[in-house]
C-alpha cells in the first residue's frame, strides 16, 4: 500500500471521528431544558430575553429592538390563531371502501369564513392517502379566498389494508413569519376502508372439481336443503322442526324427517392464528390477501365457504343465497383484522353449534422459517391429501403479485401429487377443520 493511500484511509478515519464527536449527546439529561430551542418561537423568546438584557445592561435604546420582537411574536403567534378560526375543512372519498392499489378519487373542501384571504394552509395525511405520483406527506395549499369556499381533489392509491385516516387530519398554518403553527382538526364524515387485495385466479381443483357442483341443484345424498326423501329415528342434533309429529306419535319415539343434500361443495379457509401473532406486518398482510383470494375464488365456482377467523363463519357462494353485505362485512373486518384485536363476530353468520361443518376440502394459510406464505390444502373425502403453495410476500404488490399467486395456485390445481404431511399433523388438521376434538 502506497503513502497517498494511507494517507486518504487516516484522513477518511479522522473524519469519521470528528462527525461523530459532534454528532454525539454528550448531556442527554439536558435535552428536556434545551429542546424548545428547536422551534422557531424558542429562538424568538431568547432573543427577547436578550434584547431586554442589553437594554438594561449596556444601552437603553436595545429596548426598541425588544419591542420589535415583541410585535413579531405577538403578530406570529396570534395571526394564525385568528385565521384558523374561521376555516373548516371536510374530507372525503368517491368510495368509501376500495383495495389496495385501487385508485380513489379524494375530495378536499376548505371554507373560509373570514373577509380576509388565507395563506399558508397545509395538512399532513397518511401514507396511503398521499396523492398518486407524490412521495411526501405534507400536501401545501396555496390561498383560500375570503367568504369562499375551496375544493381540491387528487387521485389517492392506498398501498396496506386499514381504515383511513388512521390519525386526525389537521389543517395548519404558520403564516406570516413561520414562528407558530395553528391548527384545526378536519372533519372526516366518513372513513374509507381499504380491503386486502384479491387477486383473481383463474383454474379450478381437478380433483375435487365437478360441473354439476357449480350449479347448485340437489342429489340424492341425505341434507338438510332440498325435499323430503324419508324418514329416520331421531339423533341428537337434529333440530326439531325436523320432527314428524304423526310418525313419532304412532311409534312413541322420535321420529324426523330426511331432506336432499346439496350438489354443491363446500370449503373451510382459515389462518394459521398462532403464527399470524408472531408474523410481521407485510407478512400477516400477505396471508390475508392470499385469504381474500381464495375466498373470491370459490365463491365465484359457487362453494360454500366458511371462513375461520378465531372462530367459524360462513359465507355462502352459491348464487340464490350470496348476500353482497355479508361479504362487505368479511372484507371490512379483514381489513381491519389483527389476530391481538378480540373476536368480534357482529358482521358474520355463525353456524350454530348443532350444524356440523363438514367441508369437501379445508385451507390453511400460514408462514415458514424462509417467511414464506403457506396454503395448505387438505381434501376431506376419500383420498384425504394435504397440499401446499408457497408465496413470497416480499414481492411488491401488483403485477407481479398477481402472477406469482396465479402460478402457485394453477401449479396446485394442476398437480396430482401433493407434499404429505406426517399423520399426526393431518389428523390434528382434519380434527380442526371437522370440528371433532
Amino acid at each position: 500500500m502506497d503513502c497517498s493511500q494511507r494517507i486518504y484511509r487516516l484522513g477518511v478515519c479522522m473524519l469519521g471521528k470528528v462527525s461523530g464527536a459532534l454528532n454525539h449527546d454528550f448531556c442527554p439529561w439536558a435535552n428536556r431544558y434545551v429542546y424548545w430551542l428547536k422551534k422557531p418561537i424558542g429562538w424568538v423568546i431568547l432573543a427577547f430575553l436578550s434584547s431586554i438584557l442589553l437594554g438594561l445592561y449596556v444601552s437603553p435604546q436595545a429596548f426598541l429592538a425588544t419591542a420589535g420582537i415583541a410585535s413579531v411574536a405577538m403578530i406570529g403567534s396570534l395571526w394564525p390563531w385568528i385565521s384558523m378560526l374561521g376555516i373548516r375543512g371536510q374530507l372525503s372519498w368517491n368510495a368509501t371502501r376500495c383495495q389496495e392499489l385501487e385508485s380513489i378519487q379524494t375530495t378536499l373542501v376548505i371554507a373560509n369564513r373570514w373577509p380576509w384571504p388565507a395563506y399558508g394552509l397545509s395538512l399532513d395525511l397518511d401514507p396511503g392517502l398521499v396523492p398518486e405520483g407524490f412521495d411526501k406527506q405534507r400536501i401545501s395549499l396555496q390561498k383560500i379566498p375570503g367568504f369562499a369556499k375551496s375544493t381540491f381533489t387528487w387521485s389517492t392509491v392506498p398501498q396496506r389494508r386499514g381504515e383511513y385516516p388512521r390519525q386526525v387530519v389537521h389543517l395548519q398554518t404558520a403564516f406570516p413569519f413561520g414562528i407558530w403553527n395553528s391548527s384545526q382538526p378536519i372533519a372526516v364524515p366518513e372513513p374509507l376502508i381499504v380491503w386486502p387485495r384479491s387477486t383473481r385466479l383463474i383454474d379450478s381443483p381437478t380433483q375435487i372439481a365437478s360441473q354439476q357442483f357449480g350449479t347448485g341443484s340437489l342429489s340424492d345424498r341425505v341434507g338438510d336443503e332440498g325435499d323430503w326423501t324419508g324418514v329416520r329415528p331421531y339423533r341428537p342434533g337434529d333440530s326439531l322442526r325436523q320432527v314428524h309429529w304423526a310418525q313419532t306419535a304412532r311409534r312413541d319415539a322420535l321420529v324426523v324427517f330426511e331432506r336432499q343434500a346439496s350438489a354443491s361443495q363446500s370449503v373451510l379457509i382459515g389462518l394459521d392464528v398462532q403464527k399470524s401473532r408472531s408474523a410481521s406486518p407485510q407478512t400477516l398482510d400477505a396471508m390475508l390477501r392470499v385469504l381474500a383470494s381464495l375466498v373470491k375464488q370459490f365463491q365465484l365456482h359457487h362453494w360454500s365457504v366458511y371462513i375461520d377467523l378465531e372462530g367459524r363463519h360462513e359465507i355462502s357462494g352459491i348464487a340464490q343465497r350470496f348476500v353482497p353485505s355479508q361479504r362487505q362485512g368479511f372484507l371490512d373486518r379483514l381489513a381491519l383484522w389483527s389476530p391481538d384485536a378480540s373476536n368480534d363476530e357482529a358482521d358474520l353468520q355463525v353456524p350454530r353449534a348443532s350444524q356440523k361443518i363438514k367441508p369437501n376440502i379445508a385451507v390453511t394459510i400460514s408462514w415458514n422459517q424462509r417467511d414464506q406464505i403457506e396454503s395448505h390444502v387438505e381434501g376431506l373425502s376419500e383420498s384425504r391429501s394435504l397440499y401446499r403453495f408457497d408465496v413470497i410476500p416480499e414481492v411488491p404488490l401488483g403485477l407481479l403479485w398477481d402472477d406469482q399467486l396465479q402460478a402457485a395456485w394453477q401449479a396446485f390445481c394442476r398437480s396430482q401429487n401433493g407434499v404429505l404431511g406426517n399423520a399426526d399433523t393431518r389428523a390434528e388438521f382434519l380434527a380442526h377443520a371437522t370440528g371433532r376434538s
